[in-house]
């Protein structure tokens, strides 16, 4: 599969001419998927949830980390370029 379909794919919709606001959107949007899975697994108990909420937020870490290098590559400047970094609060 061509990588700019996958980055067309994941970002949805966008056009030529915003495609650096569409990236930094989709970034916005993966940055608030990791949060909430990882607010879903502090709250949560059963096993079943608990493993859905890793998934959760794998899939949203490993969307966020496709999203950054593709920023990296169009010479787009964001400022969560380090939130994979930040120690999780218990």
């Amino acid at each position: 599969m061509d990588k700019d379909k996958v980055l067309e794919y994941v970002i949805s919709g966008m056009d030529g001419a915003k495609q650096e606001e569409q990236i930094l959107m989709a970034i916005e949007d993966a940055v608030e998927q990791i949060r909430l899975a990882r607010d879903f697994f502090d709250y949560v108990s059963e096993p079943k949830l608990i493993d859905y909420a890793i998934y959760l937020e794998e899939a949203a870490k490993a969307r966020y980390e496709f999203l950054i290098s593709e920023a990296k590559r169009l010479n787009i400047k964001t400022q969560h370029d380090r939130l994979l970094m930040e120690p999780r609060v218990v």
